[in-house]
């Protein structure tokens, strides 16, 4: 199923707080249209380690994706001018929405934002692809107008969907995105996920505590403690098999 060449590849990261070592040696490959899970605990390094891919976190070790222009160069190394070349082909999914939209503005306003910074100015053409961006992340187009503040928790993920939609990035990455989401609105979200790498291709990095959330949509799982990778493999072979102590505890807690 997998392609053999990956388009995302970090080897070694380490990261740092004072004294805390929250990264020890992290290592990991996401393939084009794959949904890699990466489950951990409170204080395992999840977050911390996508913040790291998104490039918002310095870190110590090797970090390349696979895409024209960039090949071979160890993204960690790069001056922090040139950032805004690699997000290009990056999208963040917050677990808190304030952080990626303007929540006293329209939310197709923080959709098309990405369009009007990748140089965008024809108003028609921003709407235009705005709304296919809300439309495909099944947000209710009547709501475009609507400021994320004014919206439920799932809604002002589904804005978050389409921001990143409209980037057309080659990957999504997704920090917790369920959070505060009740099961039959989780449900539907994660459906929307399922649909979105079906219909679009799309590759994607699922951040998650919940085991339940991670085997719903992840075609690999990668299990973190305490800043360590403890096991990965495919979805079914971790789900069914679970090796380390801390995946057979979050496995048996789901059963």
């Amino acid at each position: 199923m997998l392609e053999e060449r990956p388009i995302l590849q970090v080897r070694g990261i380490r990261k740092r707080f004072g004294d805390r070592h929250a990264l020890k040696g992290v290592s990991l490959e996401l393939y084009p249209q794959e949904v890699l899970g990466i489950v951990g605990g409170s204080g395992s390094g999840k977050t911390t380690l996508l913040r790291i891919l998104h490039l918002e976190e310095e870190a110590e070790g090797e970090y390349f994706l696979n895409v024209p222009g960039l090949e071979g160069r160890n993204l960690l190394a790069l001056d922090r001018y040139q950032v805004p070349e690699v997000r290009r082909w990056l999208a963040m999914v917050y677990q808190d929405p304030s952080r990626g939209l303007r929540m006293d503005f329209a939310s197709l306003t923080s959709v098309v934002e990405p369009l009007i910074l990748k140089g965008e100015r024809l108003y028609e053409a921003l709407v235009a692809q705005g709304l296919e961006a809300l439309e495909l992340a099944d947000f209710p187009l009547e709501r475009a107008g609507s400021p994320p503040k004014e919206l439920s928790q799932g809604q002002r993920q589904r804005v978050q969907i389409a921001k990143a939609l409209a980037k057309k990035p080659l990957v999504i990455l997704l920090d917790e995105p369920t959070t505060g989401l009740d099961l039959l609105v989780q449900a539907t979200f994660l459906d929307t996920l399922r649909t979105l790498k079906r219909r679009l291709g799309l590759s994607m990095i699922l951040v998650s505590h919940d085991l339940s959330v991670i085997r719903t949509v992840a075609d690999r799982i990668v299990v973190l403690y305490e800043g360590e990778v403890v096991e990965e493999g495919l979805a079914d072979q971790v789900l069914e098999d679970p090796q380390h102590p801390f995946t057979q505890e979050l496995v048996g807690a789901k059963l």
